[in-house]
C-alpha cells in the first residue's frame, strides 16, 4: 500500500461497506510501519469523504503496511489529520496490530463481530483511545445468533 500522510482509506466490512480510517503517520525512508487512525464512520463507496474530528477517532494503531494486500485498504481522499492530545508515535518498540485484527475490531465497531470474539475478550477494548466508552453498536457473543451444530 502506498500511503501518505493523511490518506483516507476505507477497511472492509463484513456487511460489504467499509469503516473510514486514516493514515496519521505515514511510512518514511524504506519503513512499511505506519500510524492509523480509525473511526467508527460506516461509509460506502458512495460515501462523502470529509475531515474526521478528533471526537470521531475510536483508536490509533500501528500496523506494517507491507503486510495488507495490494488494494485491499482503498485510499480514496485525504483531508487535515485530527490533533489528539496523546497522538501515537512510531518507535522501534511500538506494537503492531496485524491487518486482519484491525478488520475484526472495525468489524465489532460495528456490531458484525463479537465485540469478545478473540480468547483475549478485553482485546479491542484496550485497543479503544478511551477502553472505558464502549461503542454503540459494541455486541458480545452472547448478543450474537447461536449456530446449531450437526
Amino acid at each position: 500500500m502506498d500511503a501518505q500522510d493523511a490518506d483516507h482509506i476505507l477497511i472492509p466490512l463484513l456487511d460489504s461497506d467499509f469503516t473510514l480510517a486514516q493514515i496519521a503517520q505515514a511510512p518514511k525512508d524504506g519503513d512499511t510501519r505506519a500510524v492509523l487512525y480509525l473511526t467508527g464512520r460506516h461509509m460506502t463507496l458512495k460515501s462523502e469523504v470529509f475531515a474526521i474530528p478528533a471526537r470521531d477517532v475510536k483508536a490509533m494503531l500501528a500496523v506494517d503496511l507491507a503486510l495488507v494486500p495490494h488494494n485491499h485498504w482503498e485510499i480514496i481522499g485525504y483531508e487535515p489529520i485530527p490533533s489528539l492530545p496523546r497522538a501515537l508515535t512510531l518507535t522501534d518498540d511500538t506494537p503492531l496490530r496485524d491487518h486482519s485484527v484491525i478488520e475484526a475490531f472495525a468489524n465489532a465497531i460495528h456490531g458484525l463481530y463479537p465485540w469478545d470474539g478473540f480468547p483475549d475478550a478485553a482485546l479491542f477494548t484496550n485497543m479503544l483511545r478511551t477502553p472505558s466508552v464502549l461503542p454503540t453498536h459494541a455486541c458480545m457473543t452472547a448478543n450474537f445468533p447461536k449456530t446449531e451444530s450437526p
